[in-house]
């Protein structure tokens, strides 16, 4: 074994640890023989026989190649059964033996292709719509092998719809306008290889879209802070806007009221989404605001009613938003901004990511200006004076990058959604305060913004940046109708 090997196999602590890539390995370690690959339906089964030699701490499986991502498998194992192998593209199979946690012997290899099928599919395929809403029905193929059904819309494989076996009806919910759309449904075969496709085409006449603002009490002038008063007074000002009350929740039309806009700011109003008002907390609320939000209705959350991404069921429980401020706040000579450009420290190279989310159409008509001359881009929110340090917004660093690059992947990874903006000061990941979460088949599309620097009233005066909350609110709220 050279000295270089040595040094190399030295430095890891396990197997699980272990790439193969790039690390010389040691010629004279005995290596797995028989090496099969024999298909038996759908599956390919890679069987081999361990040496004898004494110190086998592991055997990895390599796919394709792949050798950055090697399978652990157990210092026993002689097979493993590989599912999810492409039809006719021919796989290759690499078996390698871990010794005492930290060499690796040659790859012995094998190759094997699954012959291409032609699955059966649903049949019977019919649409129907109403407002936005297209349903899709159809008949399953028999057979025990039949796992799911998928939905493509337009194409978009990534977007598809995945359902359990034995469905034979769909929804599909806040669908586009003045748009041609086709649907593919597909069964899915051993939780892999879709059929052959049943399409149907259609296409939904425009409907004017409205928007809601959820009030917490009679009128306007009768909210009991300033910044829900201006937010609200502007809110109405805009086309096709109307005020709903908690009693309109339950008939809510997410057809015609295609998003709805909760904000909550208030001074001293304690951590926890269950301290929000009454009014739309209360367990029909809740309820009406999951019914509106699954059956496709968008909604915005801003400051203090990010926490309802919790009970509205888009985001798990332990990931309540935890940064947190309900004070009187302070005067200051900076402006606070929000930046889009996530993980800036690691844009020349790192294991971390660099996202840059300044593209999004939520930022659509925004300059990006560096008034505190950190350097870094960002949109000013609110300018010196009096401000409110009202965060409500996520510490990402609580939840770990997990098997990701960067806590920010995690996050994304885990919620389901994009984060589009931190406080204009970070370089890193720490925090995430403007998300977008994806929708769902139990939720709509949200946006959430729990960032301190949106605030609707600045106490001192006129803010020089308002503009930028206003140019934001209208592009958030246009971008989820």
């Amino acid at each position: 074994m050279g000295a270089l090997a040595l040094a190399l196999a030295a430095a890891f602590t396990s197997c699980g640890d272990f790439e193969p890539t790039g690390y010389e390995e040691v010629p004279d370690l005995a290596t797995v023989s028989g090496l099969r690959a024999d298909i038996d339906g759908r599956t390919i089964n890679v069987t081999w026989t361990l040496p004898a030699e004494e110190g086998i701490t592991d055997v990895l499986l390599i796919r394709d190649a792949q050798t950055s991502n090697p399978l652990s498998l157990g210092a026993d194992a002689t097979s493993y059964a590989v599912k999810g192998q492409p039809m006719g593209v021919e796989g290759l199979f690499t078996v390698k033996v871990c010794y005492d946690d930290r060499y690796v012997s040659e790859g012995v290899s094998v190759t094997a292709e699954l012959p291409v099928e032609q699955l059966a599919g649903v049949t019977g395929l019919e649409s129907s719509t109403s407002g936005r809403k297209v349903t899709l029905s159809w008949t399953n193929p028999t057979g025990a092998d039949v796992t799911g059904v998928r939905i493509i819309t337009n194409g978009d494989e990534v977007a598809a719809v995945n359902l359990p076996a034995g469905t034979t009806e769909y929804t599909l919910k806040a669908q586009p306008m003045e748009t041609d759309l086709t649907y593919d449904v597909q069964a899915i075969y051993d939780g892999f290889y879709p059929s052959v496709s049943a399409t149907v085409s259609t296409r939904i006449p425009y409907i004017e879209p409205r928007m809601g603002y959820l009030m917490t009490a009679a009128s306007v002038s009768a909210l009991p802070d300033d910044d829900e008063r201006a937010a609200a007074a502007w809110f109405v000002a805009q086309k096709n806007a109307d005020l709903v009350y908690p009693a309109d929740l339950a008939t809510l039309d997410p057809d015609i009221c295609s998003v709805l806009w909760i904000m909550i700011d208030r001074v001293g109003l304690p951590l926890g989404w269950e301290n929000l008002p009454a009014q739309i907390t209360s367990p029909e609320a809740i309820a009406a605001l999951k019914e509106y939000s699954a059956n496709g209705g968008s909604i915005y959350l801003s400051n203090m009613a990010t926490q309802l991404t919790v009970p509205l069921g888009i985001v798990p429980e332990n990931m309540a938003p935890t940064v947190f401020g309900n004070g009187e706040g302070g005067s200051g000579d900076d402006v606070w901004t929000i930046n889009p450009f996530l993980g800036v420290d690691f844009k020349g190279g790192s294991d971390q990511g660099y996202y840059d989310r300044s593209e999004h159409a939520i930022f659509k008509g925004i300059i990006l200006e560096d008034p505190n001359g950190w350097g870094l881009p960002a949109i000013p929110l609110i300018g010196p004076g009096q401000r409110e340090d009202h965060n409500c917004l996520w510490d990402c660093n609580l939840y770990g990058r997990g098997a990701y690059p960067d806590v920010i992947a995690n996050f994304e990874a885990t919620t389901g959604s994009l984060v589009l903006a931190t406080w204009g000061h970070v370089r890193d990941h720490c925090v995430a305060g403007l998300v977008e979460f994806f929708p769902t088949p139990v939720h709509g599309r949200c946006i959430a913004n729990g960032f301190a620097a949106y605030e609707w009233n600045q106490n001192s005066g006129a803010n020089i940046y308002q503009r930028n909350v206003e140019q934001l609110s209208a592009n958030i709220l246009d971008y989820l109708k």
